[in-house]
Order: C-alpha cells, then structure tokens, then sequence
C-alpha cells in the first residue's frame, strides 16, 4: 500500500508543476489559487459526503486544531511562491529539484533537534550528495 501512496505523490508531484509552470501568465495568482482553493473545498466536500461510513461532524471538528489552518497559509505560501517562480523564469525542469532538495536539507535539521531524529553516517553522504548537487544545479 505504501508504494500506491508513494506513486500519488509523486503523479501528483508532477501534475502539479506542470499546471503551476501552465498557469496563464495573465491572469492574477490570487484569483487562480481562490478558484483553486473553492474547487478543492467542493471536491473534498462531496468525498466526505460519499464516503463510506459515519461521519459525526461534531465529534470530528472537534479534532481539529492550528494545525489546520497552519497548514493552509503553508499551501498558500507553496502555492504562490511556485506561480511566481515559474512566471519569473525559473525553469520547471530545475523548480521542484531546487526547492524539495532545499526544503529536504532544512527538514534533516528539524528532524534532528525537533523531532530528535538519529542521522547515520549512510544519511551523513547523502545529506552531503544532496548539498554538492544543489550547488551543481544552481551554477550559472
């Protein structure tokens, strides 16, 4: 199962660089993201409606917590920054490899002194592979 769940993200990885490289240059970033975003609510609306099972709204709102909403401004935050970076020029060949291979080396520090996560010395090169790669693609 966890292999399906692994090819979702990366099909939809992909998809989603695509479209934000698509993304019309004229039209405003924040219109498309509202559209985007009023889209996903309805979708995810109608799967909760249709799924299978009981859904007790009360019990489950209850569940929720800043992580939520959080959540959101970071999606806001992911989304925009990539429409812009891509209307900027940047590449989509270099966009994803750049920022996750950036955003991973951040991560490796939040694992280790938040979540305190042990690195091997088999992590350690490629931590390091993944550095001199960065600064390889990023030469001009």
């Amino acid at each position: 199962m966890q292999l399906l769940w692994l090819s979702l993200a990366i099909v939809s990885t992909v998809a989603y660089h695509v479209i934000m490289k698509m993304t019309p240059a004229g039209v405003n970033p924040l219109l498309s993201l509202m559209v985007t975003y009023g889209a996903v609510a309805v979708l995810l609306g109608g799967a909760l409606v249709l799924a299978p099972g009981d859904f007790a709204w009360r019990e489950e709102v209850r569940h929720l917590n800043w992580t939520a909403i959080a959540l959101a401004l970071a999606i806001i935050g992911l989304d925009l920054g990539f429409i812009l970076l891509y209307r900027s020029g940047f590449e989509v060949s270099l966009g994803a490899l750049v920022t996750q291979t950036a955003a991973a080396m951040l991560l490796v520090g939040i694992g280790v002194l938040v979540f305190r996560e042990k690195l091997s010395l088999a992590h350690g090169l490629g931590i390091a592979l993944c550095l001199v790669g960065l600064w390889l693609v990023n030469r001009r």
